[in-house]
C-alpha cells in the first residue's frame, strides 16, 4: 500500500463541538475514509474553513475522528504564506508516494509547495463560477484574477483531477488547454474524473421517523416540516423560496419551516441575511424557526423526521456546473425532496424520477409541491424510500472514487511532468509552450521570477523577432 500526504478542509463533522461544517468539510472525509479502508497510509492536514480560523501560524492540533483509530492535523490558519513553505519541509524530510488535494484552496496549496512526487487534485466546484458568484454579490470584479490565479495554479502542477460534476470536468479541459498541459506527451492520458458528492456515512444510518434525540423545542414534531439545510449561498434564490413557503403555509395552515445553517462564512454572509429579512416580513413568526449552524445530532433528528427537503438555486453559471451536497444526504436519510433544476444531481432526481422538480423562479409551482408533500406524506415516503436505494448504490464513496482509488493503487505523474521519463528536448517543449509560458506569468504575478528560467526565457525571446517582423510588415502595408 502506498503512503499519501492529504491536504483537505476542516473542520470535520466528527469532531467534538462542530457545528459550521460545509460541504468542502465533507468531501475531506469522502475521499479520505475509502483511502484508509484500502489501506493506504494517510497523512491529513485539515485547513479551517476562513472565518474559523483559531491562530495564524502552522501549529498543529492533533484530532481523532469518533469511532476511527486515525488521528490527524488540523491547521490553525489557511495563510498560505505560512502553509505552503510548511507542505516543503514534510515533503522533504518525509517520503510519499503521492499526495492529494481535496478542495481548490488545499490543491492550490499543494500546486504552490510544487511537489516532485504524483499529486492528484480535486477541484469540488468550479472555481472560476464561484468567482463570477462572488462578483456579482460584492459588485466588482477585483478578485477575479485571484480565482484565476489559485485555478492555474493547479492546472500547472497537478497529474490527475477530480471535479464534483461531468460538467466541470467539460470545463476543466479547456482550462488545460489554455494553459498548454493539452499537449503531444499528454494524447492518451485521462486527466479528469467525475467525483459525485457521496452521501455521508452518517445520513446514510438515519431512521426515518419522529422522536429522534436532538429534535429542536422549536420545531414541532406533530407538524408537517419543511427543511432546509446548510449554508445560504449566493446562487440560493431567497425571493423565490420566501414567496413559495408564503403561499404553501396559506395553502397549509399547518406548515412549518425549519433551517440549519445560514450565512457561508469567508464567502457570503449577505444572502442568508436577506432572506431573514424576507422571512420576518412575509412568514408567520410562529412558523419559522431559523435554528444557525447547530449541532450534528439536531442536523440528523430533522433529516429524520421532517416532511420534505428543499433546495432552491437560481439561473447562473454555478447552478449548471456545480453540485448539491443537501439533496445527495437528504436523498441518501431517506427524507423526500423539492428542487429546481439546473445542477447536475437535479437533472439525476428528474430523470430517475425521485423527487420534486420545479423551474427556477417557479415559486408557484414550488408551493404546490410543498403543499402536496403536506398532503400525501406517504405518496412521498414511497418515492423517497426508492430514491434512498438509488442514492446509497450510486452514490457510496467507494463508487464514486473508483479511479481516484485505482490510481491511489499505482500512483503516476502525467506524461508531460514526469521528469524522469522525459528526454531534455520533451521537457524545454513542454515548458517552453506559449500558454504554459504565460499561464506561469499569471500564477508568479510578475514577470521576474520566470525570467529566471532559462528555457522559459529562451521561448519568450524567439517570439520577439518574429511579431517584431510583424508590426514592421503591418506598418508598412497601412501607408
Amino acid at each position: 500500500m502506498a503512503r499519501f500526504l492529504v491536504v483537505g478542509t476542516g473542520p470535520l463533522i466528527d469532531e467534538d463541538g462542530a457545528t459550521f461544517v460545509s460541504g468542502q468539510c465533507l468531501r475531506t472525509i469522502h475521499f479520505v475514509r475509502p483511502m484508509l479502508e484500502a489501506g493506504h497510509e494517510v497523512r491529513l492536514l485539515t485547513v479551517p474553513i476562513p472565518g474559523t480560523e483559531s491562530g495564524n501560524s502552522t501549529s498543529l492540533a492533533t484530532r481523532r475522528l469518533y469511532g476511527e483509530d486515525f488521528a490527524y492535523h488540523a491547521l490553525t490558519t489557511h495563510d498560505e504564506r505560512r502553509i505552503v513553505p510548511a507542505l516543503r519541509r514534510l515533503m522533504e524530510r518525509t517520503r510519499f508516494d503521492g499526495c492529494v488535494g481535496i478542495n481548490a484552496y488545499p490543491a492550490y496549496l499543494l500546486a504552490r509547495a510544487a511537489p516532485e512526487i504524483p499529486f492528484w487534485a480535486d477541484l469540488n466546484g468550479w472555481t472560476m463560477a464561484e468567482g463570477q458568484t462572488r462578483a456579482a454579490l460584492v459588485g466588482h470584479d477585483q478578485d477575479y484574477n485571484h480565482f484565476w490565479r489559485m485555478e492555474a495554479a493547479v492546472l500547472l502542477e497537478a497529474d490527475r483531477f477530480s471535479t464534483v460534476s461531468a460538467r466541470q470536468g467539460d470545463a476543466l479541459y479547456g482550462e488545460l488547454a489554455l494553459a498548454g498541459r493539452l499537449n503531444g506527451l499528454t494524447f492518451n492520458w485521462s486527466f479528469a474524473s467525475p467525483v459525485p458528492n457521496a452521501v455521508y456515512p452518517l445520513y446514510s444510518k438515519v431512521s426515518r421517523g419522529a422522536g429522534h434525540p436532538g429534535w429542536p423545542e422549536r420545531v414541532p414534531a406533530d407538524r408537517p416540516v419543511v427543511l432546509w439545510s446548510g449554508g445560504f449561498n449566493t446562487w440560493t434564490d431567497v425571493g423565490m423560496l420566501t414567496e413559495a413557503l408564503e403561499s404553501a403555509m396559506a395553502v397549509s395552515p399547518s406548515l412549518f419551516f425549519a433551517a440549519t445553517g445560514g450565512s457561508v462564512r469567508g464567502h457570503d454572509d449577505q444572502t442568508f441575511e436577506r432572506f431573514r429579512a424576507l422571512a420576518r416580513d412575509r412568514l408567520p413568526g410562529d412558523r419559522v424557526a431559523l435554528l444557525g449552524w447547530t449541532a450534528t445530532e439536531t442536523v440528523l433528528a430533522l433529516h429524520a423526521g421532517a416532511t420534505v427537503g428543499i433546495n432552491i438555486d437560481s439561473r447562473n453559471t454555478e447552478t449548471h456546473f456545480g453540485a448539491r451536497n443537501r439533496l445527495t444526504n437528504m436523498m441518501g436519510a431517506g427524507l423526500p425532496v423539492a428542487t429546481t433544476r439546473g445542477t447536475e444531481i437535479a437533472a439525476w432526481i428528474e430523470t430517475e424520477k425521485l423527487g420534486g422538480i420545479v423551474d427556477p423562479g417557479d415559486s408557484g409551482a414550488l408551493a404546490q409541491l410543498l403543499a402536496d408533500a403536506a398532503e400525501n406524506r406517504d405518496t412521498w415516503e414511497l418515492r423517497a424510500r426508492a430514491a434512498r436505494e438509488r442514492a446509497l448504490q450510486d452514490f457510496a464513496p467507494e463508487v464514486t472514487l473508483r479511479e481516484f482509488l485505482a490510481w491511489c493503487g499505482q500512483p503516476r505523474r502525467a506524461p508531460d511532468r514526469d521528469a524522469e521519463a522525459l528526454t531534455p528536448w520533451q521537457r524545454r517543449e513542454a515548458e517552453g509552450l506559449g500558454p504554459r509560458v504565460w499561464t506561469k506569468i499569471m500564477v508568479e504575478g510578475e514577470l521576474g521570477p520566470l525570467l529566471e528560467d532559462r528555457v522559459a526565457l529562451a521561448n519568450l525571446r524567439r517570439k520577439l523577432p518574429l511579431r517584431a517582423w510583424y508590426a514592421i510588415r503591418k506598418h508598412v502595408k497601412g501607408k
